[in-house]
């Protein structure tokens, strides 16, 4: 509870700078949305949004995989799917079943 105590009295990212400061080697946790916007982040283009998805006000952010394929970086052209977009195509492929078992 003490270390909890003081901890609280200040904010993370002076945590943080201070135990850096003193070679201990500390990270906050970030939200989401201050991962999307580190410079690390928006400089290798690791995120990209899709606007006008039916049922959303706003648009959908996704992230990229981390890693390139002969130096050039995955980029996903098209939104991910909505839940249970596709569950009759997968059902219907699956061997003796039919869309009618997917509605079961």
């Amino acid at each position: 509870v003490l270390i909890e105590d003081a901890l609280g009295s200040a904010s993370a990212a002076t945590w943080e700078e201070k135990l850096n400061r003193a070679g201990v080697p500390a990270g906050r946790v970030l939200t989401i949305p201050q991962v999307l916007e580190e410079p690390q982040v928006t400089e290798r283009g690791m995120a990209s949004s899709f606007e006008g998805m039916s049922g959303m006000d706003r648009p959908l952010t996704v992230v990229r995989g981390g890693f390139m394929v002969d130096g050039v970086a995955p980029t996903p052209t098209a939104p991910p799917p909505r839940l249970g977009e596709h569950t009759d195509e997968v059902f219907a492929a699956l061997p003796g079943r039919g869309t009618s078992r997917a509605q079961a």
